[in-house]
């Protein structure tokens, strides 16, 4: 009686994908702080970090800067999901109870797929654990000491690290269509990077790719990509979209989606083509860009465009919520805007998948990310990928040549969300979630 009373004491609303979740605080809660955490990032970095440490001069505020990031990091991972309520299964992230009561009860095929899949992947993630101790220490940030632990202290320590990565972060109840999503994206994604790669450096650029050395950095960094999607994706994708909800009947007729499809790449080849074209001939000279290398740039715009622009025609308040959330992704890498235009892109697509319960798996989310950025990393990184090379060093403390036009940028988009956050004050509903008498479907 007890569990039926709590049951039909749980709110919940419409996400943006017109999906019901639980959800404790209003949707205008849930964006004033999205919202507002961004604010705190952008101000923390650039006014304070890099404005007053790094052009100031001064390390105690360069170093007294990364207080505020950490609480912010303690907010997102423990405070925000307990205040919201939140579920293991809206983060994205595996449930003990479920993984057992799906052992326990589910169909005898499905109970053994599962049992051969967790016994494979915390076998594999022991092996590596112990093969790689040192990569591991450094990733994980371990005391250097952990390097001269003796045997026994290093092997328990990969068996509860397996066995908390298989049972808790590793969401089972939709990974087989969430994974198959995260190929697609991910192959489609590599084909664009790749042709590009191709076109700029020829088939050479593949030579420098050592296989063996490539999977264990597409492993590390998937672990890498699954944390910042915890942070990025999972709580700000989360946010945004309990903050908005569904889009009425708005999506565009399919009679006239191909016009509007067109006229969208049209844009994104004007909007995006000529700023880099022009930064690049800034940087290397007239001779590194001619204006065939405008047209090559226009020509890499216009899929870009017609693929979002296609997503909207659908959906259009999903792929805006979803473009806000990549936007938040894409800003956090500045100065270094080659990253910012490919994180960018990758955390709208990533925001658009988390948002509907079926593909909502950050473990799929973290192979996206880790397989891209290892191997977009390999073509675009090192000094070979001239004009193109985008730099992996991000954030105040990492700018090449500290000056105070840096500023410009980051303070526009701090106006901007601070505009954003005000609208949003207004306009959104304080009312709290609806009380159901039954909890949202999840795992559908």
């Amino acid at each position: 009686m007890q569990d039926a009373r709590l049951t039909a004491m749980i709110p919940s609303l419409l996400n943006t994908a017109g999906e019901p979740e639980q959800e404790a605080r209003s949707r205008r809660a849930n964006a004033i702080e999205a919202l507002g955490v961004t604010c705190a990032i952008l101000i923390t970095l650039w006014p304070l970090a890099f404005a007053w440490g790094v052009l100031g001069h001064n390390d105690f505020i360069r170093h007294a800067s990364q207080i505020p990031l950490a609480l912010g990091f303690l907010w997102v991972f423990c405070g925000s999901p307990f205040w919201h309520r939140d579920t293991a299964e809206s983060l994205g992230l595996g449930n003990p109870r479920r993984l057992w009561r799906m052992l326990r009860d589910g169909p005898p095929a499905r109970r053994l797929r599962l049992i051969l899949g967790t016994g494979i992947t915390f076998d594999a993630l022991i092996y590596i654990i112990l093969t790689h101790w040192r990569e591991a220490v450094r990733f994980l940030h371990l005391p250097h000491a952990a390097l001269h632990w003796p045997t026994p202290g290093i092997v328990a320590f990969s068996l509860l690290a397996a066995a908390f990565i298989v049972t808790c972060l590793i969401r089972y109840d939709n990974f087989g269509p969430a994974f198959r999503a995260a190929l697609l994206v991910s192959a489609g994604l590599l084909l664009f990077a790749g042709t590009a790669a191709v076109l700029h450096r020829g088939w050479q650029v593949f030579t420098a790719i050592d296989p063996e050395k490539y999977a264990l950095d597409v492993i590390a960094y998937v672990f890498w990509g699954f944390l910042q999607q915890t942070f990025f994706t999972a709580y700000f994708g989360t946010r945004l979209r309990k903050a908005f909800a569904p889009s009425p009947d708005s999506a565009i007729p399919s009679a006239g989606r191909a016009r509007v499809i067109a006229g969208g790449a049209l844009i994104a080849a004007a909007v995006l083509a000529p700023p880099l074209w022009l930064t690049i001939r800034g940087l290397y000279g007239a001779d590194a860009a001619p204006l065939a290398t405008l047209l090559v740039f226009s020509a890499f715009a216009l899929p870009v465009g017609a693929t979002w622009t296609w997503f909207y025609c659908r959906d259009p308040r999903r792929i805006l919520v979803a473009t806000l959330s990549g936007a938040i992704f894409g800003l956090i890498h500045i100065d270094s805007y080659g990253l910012v235009l490919a994180t960018g892109g990758l955390g709208t697509i990533l925001a658009w998948l988390f948002m509907a319960d079926r593909t909502r798996n950050l473990t799929a989310l973290g192979f996206i990310h880790g397989f891209l950025g290892s191997t977009f990393g390999k073509l675009f990184k090192g000094e070979g990928a001239g004009m193109l090379q985008v730099d992996y060093r991000v954030g105040p403390w990492n700018v090449e040549l500290p000056a105070a036009h840096v500023l410009i940028v980051p303070l526009l988009c701090l106006a901007g969300f601070a505009a954003l956050t005000a609208w949003c004050w207004r306009r959104l509903p304080s009312a709290f979630p609806i009380v159901k008498t039954q909890p949202p479907p999840i795992g559908t």
